[in-house]
């Protein structure tokens, strides 16, 4: 893409955003999936929840689970399909984006302001891992952009109800939303406009159109005592400190250092423009709200509740930052500065997505412990698979054990096993006592952990090992042992 074809997308902006998002879903599908012998852990515990389509999971709320099993049953592909639906969440991101920079800053800036995401660290390394961060993105840049459209006539009433929808949906993404929720709230309430526009049916239309469609998960999250909530707690537990959330704040910028590589060519001049022009205020505050306050709000309540954080929670956080970095560059941008940017944006998203196709061929070359993406899904999953055929003489239908290996070989098999997690009955309630005896159950742990034991007191029918080809150091051997269907017993 020469300086010229640059100029061409900057000034058809629309063409311009189309070539981001196609570049964006062709390089993080094509060539993360070249380099991939199995998805990554999140895509195989998403596409093992997913198959059973639950309201509501152990650990997370459902929506990535149901976007990963239906990008597999699509594309066929348990690794390029939900890659490529985490891309094209990611292209979503940049759409709304760009319609917000469009109502801030014009469309021109937007386009710049939106290619600058490849230079922060949650639009380009993450994504192939489609999970609740990834489907986050789409939804904190919607509800974004469609807050700025209600501040421009706060008393209408639709723009109020897609907000609604949004938020709705955004229950079923991941409870960190309510981040999100509590800062647009405040934020209603701080000015006056919107804070007026509480005296209209818009806003409390919206909330009863997110209670409507956030319900049916809800009810589940009673039912199932708030489970993932005790799971969230007790995960952020060791992350719990006095510093951790200066950490947090420390960890977003870093994971904005990349974004000096397409910055660099206006930060390292001081000529500015003569056609520079201000961002307007009100829209440089804006963004400025839009881009800081989550991680400041969030790092503040971890510190006084005493609560830990995870770094990779601010990945939904960021979507306004480039647009930020325009609006606060834009006296300094003439023709030659953002051609430059978009130039450098584009080197970052060639550059990025070949150093992580990269990572298992080159662990391999080394002999050094794979990515989990090295690991031999195939071999794993036909050699679990025949192992309990020939003990059986049936379909495998439950796999348990390691987690790590029920995944793989779930989302390898042909014969799509359901998982059976630790607790059972509290984690897989699809993995009945009474299912497990009718058709059997497949365990399987690594050499050096401790041997899988069967749930509800079954009896285990046969046991083996198998050694296994393996990029890595040492020897993958793969214990199993078979609990036979009660037909065969």
């Amino acid at each position: 893409m020469g300086i010229g074809i640059i100029d061409r997308l900057l000034e058809k902006p629309w063409q311009g955003l189309a070539a981001l998002c196609i570049l964006q879903v062709v390089l993080w599908t094509g060539l993360p999936g070249i380099g991939s012998t199995s998805p990554t852990l999140d895509v195989a515990e998403m596409l093992a929840w997913g198959q059973e389509w639950q309201l509501g999971y152990a650990k997370h709320p459902p929506l990535p689970a149901w976007i990963a099993e239906i990008a597999r049953n699509i594309t066929g592909e348990p690794i390029y399909g939900p890659i490529l639906a985490s891309q094209l969440l990611v292209a979503t991101s940049f759409l709304f984006v760009f319609l917000l920079g469009r109502r801030l800053l014009g469309t021109r800036d937007a386009l710049v302001g939106t290619w600058l995401l490849t230079g922060v660290y949650y639009f380009s390394w993450p994504t192939p891992e489609l999970n609740h961060n990834v489907v986050q993105m789409p939804i904190w840049a919607a509800a974004l952009y469609l807050f700025a459209v209600i501040g421009e006539a706060p008393r209408r009433i639709v723009p109020w109800l897609w907000l609604g929808a949004v938020a709705g949906i955004g229950i079923y993404a991941k409870y960190s939303v309510v981040i999100l929720y509590a800062l647009l709230a405040l934020w209603t309430l701080a000015e006056r406009p919107r804070r007026a526009a509480l005296a209209t049916p818009g806003p409390w239309l919206g909330a009863l159109v997110a209670l409507a469609i956030a319900a049916p998960h809800l009810g589940w999250l009673v039912a199932a005592d708030f489970l993932p909530l005790s799971y969230a707690a007790a995960r952020s537990a060791g992350e719990a400190s006095f510093g951790r959330p200066f950490g947090f704040l420390a960890a977003q910028i870093a994971n904005h250092l990349p974004m000096l590589v397409p910055l660099a060519p206006v930060l390292l001049t001081g000529r500015r423009p003569a056609d520079g022009v201000p961002a307007p205020g009100e829209a440089l505050r804006f963004l400025a709200v839009a881009t800081f306050a989550p991680a400041l709000l969030t790092a503040a309540l971890a510190l006084f509740a005493g609560a830990g954080l995870k770094d990779m929670w601010g990945a939904p956080m960021f979507s306004t930052s480039g647009l930020l970095a325009v609006a606060l560059l834009r006296p300094r941008l003439g023709p030659a500065a953002r051609r430059a940017m978009v130039a450098g944006a584009l080197i970052l998203l060639v550059v990025v997505p070949v150093a992580y196709a990269l990572q298992a061929p080159v662990a391999a070359a080394l002999g050094t412990k794979p990515p989990r993406t090295g690991w031999p899904m195939d071999a794993i999953a036909v050699t679990a698979t025949e192992s309990f055929r020939t003990t059986t003489e049936g379909r495998l239908a439950f796999v348990g054990g390691d987690p790590w290996l029920a995944a793989l070989v779930s989302a390898g098999s042909p014969d799509r096993p359901s998982v059976v997690f630790s607790d059972p009955e509290r984690t897989a309630p699809w993995a009945t006592a009474q299912a497990l005896r009718q058709h059997g159950l497949l365990l399987l742990w690594r050499d050096g952990d401790a041997a899988a034991e069967p749930p509800y007191g079954l009896t285990v029918a046969t046991e083996g090992s198998v050694l296994l080809p393996w990029s890595g150091p040492g020897d993958l051997v793969l214990h199993y042992r078979v609990v036979a269907p009660a037909s065969q017993r």
